[in-house]
């Protein structure tokens, strides 16, 4: 017995009288808890027991009460004791677990008047203390009030202690329920699942349990969806823990904190567990969720805090987007170490999320607490917008405290063990270590394993495993304890369920009580990262991409020519140097902000395919399918001689034509994404990086788009057409998308455009201060076929063509600025056959139409001659009068390889007078490029023809004064071809795949080509 307890016991024993002799009577009241309709404990677990003692004393007596000790009842286990924050002037002066008593003594001498508690004077105490399992929930709890047990005296006037004239009682209950809600940031129209995990701490089985709720504390309310499981009911073993998830929805935006109960369905309401509650829940279009990494910190130790911000929506992006400053609460210390980390994030593109995080010191006694919350500002469309504030789980200082390895494991796996690491850094030694069975019907134990050094394995029982030694685990010291499990139970989505352990550092010391969770992992898999991209240079691969909502950090996998084959391990970490499957991890990270990575582990010429794998908090991971399951390809080069200067890898089909801004960067698209690249000739390490995130569009992208500036608006703008119809303009400095038109119709062709600041004065009267942009369809029915005219400021719709019998629309069409008339090609159809149509561009009124056969590319003019360029796909070129709209001359380059195979592979390039084709592979004919001669007298003669395997469209460019043609090739190259009929260079990328259309900065002397394999990348010209 400690000297403590001695000493109050000897005290005790002198003071006894009899109670009818005692003049000082108190009550003592157990005080019911926010949101509950009684006083209550749970059986096996830590519960608070909140006392206010009073001191009733009758009037003519007036004695104060200085001395308090309460006694639980039998089987109650002591943990911990202090006076309230309301009072305190007392102290601790007994805390025994062998006999179950607490005591506290007012601090204030005895000298004075003012010790204690005067008559009608009160106190309140805090009682953590494990209640003992019965059958079913327990009424009427009380102190034990024997001789010399739960007391009350006058210390410093030696007057008797005296049992409560009122004693407190409390309910004693069975059920403990924990409740998350994923996603804990979403929109108004998503639905949320509140998952409970109920545990049974009786000793009998409890059928039947369901819940009450979830309801919603804060302005947001919940509309219950669907539930699980059907009936929505659970049967809990004893020692057992069920699973009940109800999906909800808001209708309004603002936060909310889910609550819950478990309940006996259908008894009485008292076989129910005390309220449970979520963290909070954001609801609204900008929404954001607060995390902690450390809930249990020792003194002087480093938390991280986390704020992630997310964009649910599908068309929004937030620009420009700034966390606040954190606010600290709490009774614990906190110092700012760093952060936030990033300071801000320029871009957040629709379904993505930002993360930010600080890094604190916390410091305080133990049971001390730290909060922190959040929120963040960005702008959209110009407008400031702001997040909710956000608070984080509170976190605790502690003494001691257990890790897991791992802590999450998949619900699939058998024979895995759990480590369990214990760390001590209270005042004593720890003997005696007890891990509480978990759920036994989620976790079904093997075997223990072997103890570390100086322990033993003392108990197995069905209440857990305990382990001794006379050693101990020291203070500063830890000691690690492994359990083999053989099965885990099936749950329908990732679930935590707690594993509870007991520590013990002497025998009438109070039992010590310390837990962390364990994450059972469904089969399925994490979100994806988005838009992962890669820019290989010399000696080095710098891959960014998008984090998904739910995101605590990343796994990369490299391997070299092959892509990774084996997905990370669910519940696993990982560092780099690692080997997972055929793959070497290159970098790896958990609670994390990084959406990029440099590899400059590498070697030059060495090809290799990247990975990249989101982990959420229980690191489950995310397929990898970003952009597929191929990966992304990336080879490092050093510069010189025949080798890019970069490559900028997307992963899937980049073979578009990208447009060039003049010694600034360029534009490309693959798939449904807009991407922009800059171009840097002083500073190698950043040239070819992106400008922005790619832009995700409500479609693909079918051809290439003007990059133009605005009249009344500042810098450059892309604008774009999709699959889906939908017309956007987007910012060329920032990806900022300036608007999204409304749906017009499949886009597949060249959108051009006239612009105010170059056009004649009829154009300025019809179209004041005011671009326009046109638009035409791609649709199977020839009656819903059209061409619209949009504001190019705003996607307003200025005028529509729709005659009715237009064909398919897929090639780029032409604005003829001097007549003011709009080119537009199609494809035949049934009651469609003229296929040329020329619009006034000012009123959409049609001019004229011309039968030229399919034109599934683009129309172009001639700037030498004069003449529009009409490619058709049976092989035939034109040349048409712009003044009479008929053909001047009339060239057959080719025949169709197939009915539905166009002869050609792009559009006629002009060339002097004439033209370059590229003709498609057609029998023993790979394709070939061929040049044609236009005379003034409007011969056209073949000056040359060249094997091409696949050729692309070309690309010219006269240096110095000598022409040279440009073209892509499915050998896998750029061919550069002299203008007399010459195929002088190549440059190759990768092995033998097709290659794209590529462009020209003749500012930089550089040449910009994509391919197949998702690669776009930059090569000086000319060709060495």
């Amino acid at each position: 017995m400690h000297a403590l307890n001695a000493r109050f016991t000897a005290l005790l024993a002198l003071v006894l009288v009899p109670a009818s002799a005692l003049a000082l009577s108190w009550t003592a009241t157990a005080i019911t808890a926010p949101n509950e309709s009684s006083p209550r404990v749970v059986m096996d677990e830590v519960s608070e027991l909140v006392i206010d003692v009073t001191n009733t004393t009758p009037a003519q007596v007036n004695q104060r009460l200085s001395e308090v000790s309460f006694v639980l009842p039998k089987d109650y286990m002591v943990i911990s004791a202090a006076p309230d924050p309301s009072n305190p002037d007392w102290r601790i002066t007994d805390l025994d677990n062998t006999t179950r008593r607490i005591a506290f003594q007012s601090t204030i001498s005895c000298s004075g008047s003012t010790y204690g508690l005067p008559r009608l004077g009160k106190a309140r105490f805090i009682l953590n203390v494990v209640a003992p399992s019965a059958n079913r929930d327990t009424a009427n709890e009380r102190f034990v009030t024997s001789a010399g047990t739960t007391v009350a005296r006058d210390h410093c006037q030696s007057m008797t202690a005296v049992t409560p004239a009122t004693n407190a009682s409390w309910l004693r209950v069975g059920l403990v329920a924990n409740v998350t809600v994923l996603p804990r940031a979403m929109a108004m129209s998503d639905t949320a699942a509140v998952r409970v995990v109920v545990e049974n701490r009786t000793t009998q089985s409890q059928p039947n349990i369901t819940l009450v709720g979830p309801t919603a504390s804060g302005n947001v309310s919940f509309q219950i969806v669907g539930t699980q499981p059907s009936p929505f009911q659970v049967t809990l073993p004893q020692r057992g823990a069920g699973i009940l998830v109800a999906n909800v929805q808001s209708s309004s935006a603002g936060t909310a904190v889910a609550q819950v109960r478990a309940a006996d369905f259908p008894s009485s309401p008292a076989d129910s567990s005390l309220l449970a509650e979520s963290l909070l829940l954001d609801v609204g279009n900008f929404g954001a969720a607060m995390d902690i990494d450390t809930l249990q910190a020792f003194t002087g130790e480093e938390v991280q805090v986390r704020l992630t911000v997310s964009n649910p929506s599908t068309s929004n992006t937030y620009l420009n987007v700034v966390p606040r400053t954190p606010l600290r609460t709490g009774t614990a210390s906190t110092s700012l170490v760093s952060g936030p980390v990033p300071a801000s994030t320029p871009r957040l593109a629709p379904g993505a999320s930002a993360q930010f995080v600080w890094r604190y010191q916390v410091s305080g006694t133990p049971g001390s607490s730290y909060v922190f919350q959040a929120q963040a500002d960005g702008t959209l469309n110009g407008s400031a917008v702001t997040t909710d504030q956000v608070p984080a789980a509170t976190g605790r200082v502690v003494e001691q405290r257990v890790r897991i390895t791992p802590d999450a494991v998949s619900a699939s796996s058998t024979n895995r063990p759990l480590v369990y690491t214990v760390q001590n850094r209270g005042s004593q030694p720890i003997y005696e270590v007890k891990l509480l069975r978990p759920a036994t019907n989620f976790f079904g134990v093997l075997s223990s394993g072997t103890p570390p050094a100086g322990w033993s394995l003392t108990g197995n029982d069905a209440s857990g495993y305990t382990w001794a030694s006379t050693q101990g685990i020291p203070t500063g010291g830890e000691a690690s304890f492994a359990v083999t499990y053989s099965s885990f139970g099936a749950v329908g989505a990732d679930t935590a369920f707690r594993h509870r352990l007991q520590l013990n550092q002497g025998d009438n010391d109070p039992r010590i009580r310390i837990e962390a969770p364990v994450t059972l992992l469904t089969t399925a898999t994490a979100s994806d990262v988005q838009q992962l991209t890669a820019t290989a240079r010399d000696g080095s691969v710098a891959l960014t991409w998008d984090n998904p909502p739910a995101h605590s950090g990343v796994v990369v996998l490299r391997a070299e020519g092959t892509a990774p084959t084996t997905a990370p391990t669910p519940g696993l970490r990982y560092a780099a140097g690692d080997t997972v499957g055929n793959a070497r991890v290159v970098y790896s990270d958990a609670f994390s902000v990084a959406s990029a990575f440099t590899d400059s582990s590498v070697t030059n010429g060495t090809t290799y395919v990247y990975r990249v794998f989101n982990a959420e908090d229980s690191r489950r991971y995310g397929s990898g399918n970003q952009p597929t399951s191929a990966g992304l390809i990336a080879t490092p080069v050093a510069r010189g001689a025949g080798a890019p200067l970069w490559c900028y890898s997307v992963g899937l089909d980049a073979r578009l034509q990208p447009i060039t801004e003049l010694g600034v960067g360029i534009f490309s698209s693959f798939n449904d994404s807009v991407v922009a690249s800059n171009t840097n000739t002083v500073n190698p390490s950043v040239d070819g990086g992106e400008r922005w995130r790619p832009v995700k569009l409500s479609g693909l992208v079918g051809s290439r788009f003007p990059v133009v500036p605005l009249h009344g608006l500042t810098g450059q703008f892309i604008l774009v057409g999709d699959q889906s119809g939908v017309p956007s303009a987007i910012r060329a400095t920032s990806g900022e998308v300036l608007w999204r038109g409304a749906n017009v119709g499949t886009v597949q062709s060249f959108p051009v455009t006239q612009l105010y600041d170059y056009a004649d004065a009829a154009y300025r009267a019809a179209n004041p201060d005011r671009d326009l942009v046109f638009f035409a369809t791609r649709l199977s029915n020839v009656g819903q076929n059209q061409v619209v005219a949009l504001n190019a400021a705003t996607g307003a719709v200025v005028w529509t063509y729709r005659p009715g019998d237009m064909g398919m629309v897929s090639g780029g069409m032409l604005v003829d600025y001097t007549s003011n008339r709009l080119y537009v090609g199609s494809k035949t159809a049934a009651g469609a056959t003229n296929t040329l149509r020329v619009l006034n561009t000012l009123t959409g009124a049609e001019v004229g139409r011309r039968a030229l056969g399919d034109i599934e590319f683009g129309v172009v003019r001639n700037a030498a001659s004069g003449h529009i360029l009409v490619t058709s796909s049976d092989g035939t070129v034109y040349g048409i009068d712009p003044v009479t709209l008929a053909p001047v001359w009339t060239q057959v380059v080719a025949s169709r390889p197939s009915v539905n195979t166009p002869a050609f592979t792009s559009f006629v390039r002009p060339q002097g007078r004439g033209f370059v084709a590229s003709v498609a592979r057609n029998g023993a004919s790979v394709g070939k490029v061929e040049r044609y001669d236009v005379g003034t007298d409007n011969v056209v003669t073949r000056a040359w023809s060249l094997p091409i395997a696949d050729p692309s469209g070309t690309f010219s460019i006269n240096q110095a004064g000598v022409a040279r043609i440009y073209v892509g090739s499915s050998d896998g190259k750029v061919h550069q071809l002299e203008v007399e009929g010459i195929d002088s260079r190549q440059v190759a990328i990768g092995g033998a795949q097709r290659i794209g259309t590529p462009t020209i900065d003749h500012t930089v002397s550089r040449l910009h080509v994509g391919s197949a394999d998702g690669r776009i990348c930059a090569y000086p010209v000319p060709f060495p």
